[in-house]
């Protein structure tokens, strides 16, 4: 249908900046839940783009509704929980891929696609004279499906006007100590001592300028992440404290420990009706490895086991009260009835609609 056109689709499209805005609405929520380590408020909307009025009707595109929810803050293996549709779900896991464009020109007000091309890099603003010479200073956003953009935008400058701060010239500082200074001052050079980046950083988005112009800016090169799958379990976690030939159950699933030692433990997950077992050795746990936790997946794989269709997960509770290891027994979860949600994914209720990560 020419509905279902590309050129049809709301997708990428912001709400109008003049679109009527419902501060409370029946049936979506702000909700606060405590976690094993803290309070976090959710948040949900709905939102409409690109509608129109034919013949007395409200017609709106595809991809022009949706609802959407926050999850800030929330992480996996801290109790923390997410808001969809009106419902908490315990966040079970999540994986994550980093998306990488090399060698691209970006004209002003143009953006190129990245990744899954449902998101683009948009050279939103190119300026002149911003530092008081008349180069050029492009700042880069990343839009989303939703017709967001990102957070953080990336400014950026190349020009022998400017001294990059990315040469390594001012990683130690410039040398000067507290106090003002004149431009007729010994050692002060206003002539080079404006300064620019070529580089732009948030997190794990970067983007490195080749080349800034009046026109556009040449990338060298521009990566950012973004999620490719969410587990989620509408039940609250089985939770216990076991020693070595104690059990839990739940969710079709019995888990074992079968060996407990300083910082780690071995345990099985057997499945109740097929009878198929799974081990895993969890841990070790040790300062090293919770530099990076939870947000290094790899690392936060040691502390969890799970069936290959997905369906359970079994974790030892490091942030929960009491630690993962008490007098010889291990503090165990096991989070069952797993939802897993792609990027994207039909929503599995009603497969109408599509479920997307907006990052």
């Amino acid at each position: 249908m020419a509905a279902d056109k590309a050129e049809a689709r709301a997708l990428m499209t912001a709400p109008a900046k003049n679109c009527a805005v419902v501060a409370e609405f029946p049936g979506i929520q702000d909700v606060t839940t405590k976690s094993y380590i803290r309070k976090i408020t959710l948040s949900e909307g709905l939102v409409i783009r690109k509608s129109r009025i034919e013949n007395g009707k409200i017609i709106i595109p595809p991809s022009g509704l949706y609802y959407t929810t926050r999850t800030p803050k929330s992480g996996v293996l801290q109790g923390d929980k997410v808001l969809l549709l009106g419902k908490l779900y315990q966040f079970v896991d999540q994986s994550t891929k980093l998306d990488v464009i090399t060698n691209v020109w970006v004209g002003k007000k143009k953006g190129v696609p990245f990744g899954d091309a449902t998101k683009r890099l948009r050279l939103s603003k190119l300026a002149m004279g911003a530092n008081g010479f008349p180069v050029p200073n492009a700042t880069f956003q990343i839009l989303k499906q939703s017709g967001n953009y990102y957070g953080v935008a990336f400014p950026v400058a190349t020009s022998n006007l400017f001294t990059d701060i990315t040469s390594g010239k001012l990683n130690n500082g410039s040398g000067r100590k507290t106090g003002t200074y004149l431009p007729t001052d010994k050692g002060q050079d206003f002539e080079t001592e404006y300064y620019a980046s070529s580089v732009a950083i948030s997190g794990q988005t970067y983007l490195v300028a080749d080349k800034v112009t009046p026109k556009g800016a040449q990338v060298k090169e521009f990566a950012t992440g973004a999620l490719t799958s969410m587990l989620l379990s509408p039940n609250e976690p089985v939770e216990a404290v076991v020693g070595v030939g104690e059990k839990v159950k739940g969710g079709g699933f019995t888990a074992e420990v079968t060996k407990v030692g300083p910082n780690w433990a071995d345990v099985k997950l057997t499945c109740d009706k097929s009878g198929a077992a799974y081990t895993k050795r969890l841990g070790p746990l040790t300062a090293d490895v919770l530099k990076y936790m939870p947000v290094d997946e790899e690392r936060r794989a040691r502390f969890i086991l799970r069936d290959p269709a997905d369906r359970v997960q079994l974790q030892l509770n490091i942030y929960k009260a009491g630690g993962a290891f008490q007098n010889g027994k291990v503090q165990l979860a096991l989070l069952t009835d797993l939802v897993k949600l792609g990027n994207p994914s039909p929503w599995t209720p009603d497969k109408r609609f599509i479920y997307r990560p907006d990052t």
